[in-house]
């Protein structure tokens, strides 16, 4: 008896994280004793930048900055909600985990959540949840200390030049909540970022060069220019 409880035992803990998945992430049910105060340490960010781009594919890396340098301020949680748009049809997000979070510092971390509000990849606005938390069970993950970390990669895919971009929102705790290893948690702020096609733009050279160029032009047209004869 006391084995088939064990069992049990085991297979719920392997199974949380994708029942918590399928129910979607929600840090007041990972820490039931979780209490939301101040950063421990200064400001903690959490910042979009643009990564990658090219004819068919954009991408973004969600970053999170914390300098708590105590262990017991270590991130064990991480919920982020953005606002996505995109001034172009025809784009798809790439919600696989293997994307988002393959290359991210909390690949290891127990439960990992990828939840598109209204389910749909290919509708824009996009409310985007994203959200990792370390239950330090049978995985080989670790908390986060004091340094600048990638949280998670957004790969769009795009059919024609598109500036996508992405911004804090509130679905449910707010833009960022972070979590602590003694369950403290705290609201970060989301710095925003438009990434997209490149605008040419001519340098202080280039337009003292296109100047004369355009004088040299117009100087040329006019000593070309033949006078007009009139006939009396």
């Amino acid at each position: 008896m006391r084995g088939r409880l064990i069992a049990v035992a085991v297979v719920l803990v392997l199974a949380l994280p994708a029942l918590l998945l399928a129910k979607g992430f929600d840090l007041y049910s990972l820490f039931p004793n979780l209490t939301l105060g101040t950063d421990p340490n200064g400001a903690d960010s959490v910042y979009v930048v643009c990564s990658g781009l090219s004819q068919t594919d954009l991408t973004m890396q969600v970053r999170v900055g914390t300098d708590n340098a105590d262990p017991f301020d270590a991130l064990q949680g991480i919920d982020v909600e953005l606002l996505v748009t995109a001034d172009q049809p025809g784009v798809t997000l790439d919600v696989t985990d293997a994307t988002v979070y393959g290359t991210s510092a909390v690949n290891n971390w127990g439960v990992r959540s990828v939840n598109v509000i209204g389910g749909n990849p290919s509708a824009f606005p996009m409310q985007l949840k994203l959200g990792a938390v370390e239950l330090d069970t049978a995985d080989a993950g670790s908390t986060l200390v004091a340094g600048d970390y990638l949280f998670a990669t957004l790969r769009f895919n795009t059919s024609s030049p598109t500036n996508i971009s992405a911004s804090g929102t509130t679905i449910s705790n707010g833009p960022a909540t972070l979590v602590t290893m003694l369950a403290n948690g705290y609201s970060a702020t989301v710095l925003a970022e438009t990434c997209g096609p490149a605008v040419p733009t001519l340098s202080e050279w280039g337009l003292i060069l296109f100047g004369v160029v355009l004088l040299g032009g117009l100087v040329w047209y006019v000593r070309r220019r033949k006078p007009v004869t009139v006939s009396v």
